[in-house]
């Protein structure tokens, strides 16, 4: 595969893994939130061939560089994906730990559930107590603000485990897309807010800039580690 900038500049990346409308990278060096970037993608022996465009949506430092997260604009054909759907999902799973308040069935208290990860759309949640399979919820901002409503969704599955209850959820249309601006702590994303005064981005709780700022404060460290291994480019 190839990846280069709306400007045209080549990134040299590596691809692991791809699903229908979304693929995760190894790059060289991290990008921001929103980038858009151009690909180009083909099978091992270039049977198969197709450009598409994407978003840039998670980026976490590796050991062997940067694994960035893009959505498509496009699906991909089936020649591409058809080896990939050991697991019949429709999307690729993204981890993060963002902390929100739920609110069940649209009426009660707002309790406080975590993040553990997330796809174009659905998210898995770590929530206190056990809830039906199909129960709806709305979720709000850490701050909690009830008059501030985020997202709708309904439990898709649950699982029993020692740290609590997670739930698998399906979320309306395709609002995986916008879930690290809605709830996630942007600077860990390189998020470029002062070039951007239109986002609209809700107060994140302490647990949550703390989480991601451990994570960003790998960078450096994993950047210059980077340097040092085998090239990943591309002809």
């Amino acid at each position: 595969m190839s990846v280069c900038l709306e400007s045209g500049t080549p990134i040299p990346a590596r691809l692991v893994e791809l699903a229908w409308l979304d693929l995760m990278i190894i790059a060289d060096r991290p990008l921001r939130y929103g980038t858009p970037v151009q690909l180009a993608l083909f099978s091992d022996l270039v049977t198969a061939f197709t450009q598409n465009r994407g978003i840039v949506h998670w980026c976490r430092p590796s050991q062997h560089g940067w694994q960035i997260g893009i959505f498509l604009t496009q699906p991909l054909p089936d020649r591409l994906t058809e080896r990939e759907w050991s697991d019949l999902r429709s999307g690729l799973r993204y981890e993060c730990n963002w902390k929100a308040r739920i609110q069940w069935g649209g009426d009660g208290p707002l309790e406080p559930v975590w993040f553990c990860n997330y796809s174009i759309k659905g998210i898995c949640l770590l929530i206190p107590h056990l809830v039906p399979q199909g129960t709806k919820f709305t979720l709000f901002g850490s701050a909690g603000a009830k008059d501030q409503p985020v997202l709708n969704g309904e439990v898709q599955w649950i699982r029993q485990n020692p740290d609590g209850v997670q739930i698998g959820c399906r979320i309306q249309g395709q609002y995986g897309r916008d879930l690290p601006r809605m709830f996630g702590n942007l600077d860990a994303v390189h998020f470029a807010s002062e070039k951007d005064p239109s986002a609209v981005h809700l107060s994140e709780s302490i647990e949550t800039q703390n989480c991601e700022l451990s994570a960003s404060e790998q960078f450096l460290a994993v950047g210059a580690a980077y340097d040092s291994s085998p090239s990943t480019s591309f002809p």
